[in-house]
């Protein structure tokens, strides 16, 4: 896997329904209502921030931990929108040794039920598995997140099974996770793949 090239500067990705790129503090005001809502952090460890000018810190650390080769936070643009943020794609988790990588995806109420947290997932698979080199992707979601579940299934993810009492979540106490995977031997070759722009 690859991971000089995943972190020699904020990728690019043009899927079918979004572009994934680094997110800047021009979208502060979109983070907010990504970040700042508390309906969007129902199934997710942590609360919602408290106020806007968390947004601008929170920025900055994934930043930090982007230069540590940590983590990568993309912002999901929906494709014909201009400019409109309209929420995040995590990539951490990264380990070489299995050429693995975990995700995380939150969209914001308002552009949810549109496709885009599964263009967001599908694009960042096709980049991941043909550039990188990534060779598992997963993701965690609470057994009840239903909406989560279907977004990893439609792209292609499988059900592994669901760890029991096996997390400890700071806002959420002891909370059981269902594990899903999407390997690269799983991945039927695309008709209209991603486009990447390093």
């Amino acid at each position: 896997m690859n991971t000089d090239l995943l972190f020699s500067s904020y990728p690019f990705i043009s899927g079918d329904r979004v572009t994934l790129t680094r997110i800047t503090e021009l979208d502060l005001e979109a983070l907010w209502d990504i970040w700042g809502d508390e309906e969007n952090y129902r199934f997710w460890p942590t609360a919602a921030l408290p106020a806007p000018a968390e947004c601008t810190r929170h920025l900055r650390q994934a930043d930090q931990r982007f230069r540590e080769k940590r983590s990568v936070l993309l912002g999901i643009y929906p494709n014909g929108a201009g400019q409109t943020l309209a929420g995040v794609l995590k990539l951490y988790g990264i380990d070489p040794r299995v050429e693995a990588l975990s995700l995380q995806v939150m969209v914001a109420q308002k552009y949810q039920g549109r496709g885009y947290g599964s263009g967001a997932v599908e694009a960042a698979a096709q980049y991941l598995f043909q550039r990188v080199g990534a060779r598992r992707l997963q993701a965690f979601v609470l057994p009840i997140d239903k909406a989560g579940a279907m977004t990893l299934e439609r792209c292609g993810f499988v059900k592994e099974g669901t760890l029991r009492e096996a997390f400890l979540w700071p806002d959420k106490g002891l909370v059981d996770l269902t594990l899903y995977s999407l390997l690269r031997s799983d991945r039927k070759q695309r008709t209209s793949p991603a486009q990447y722009y390093l």
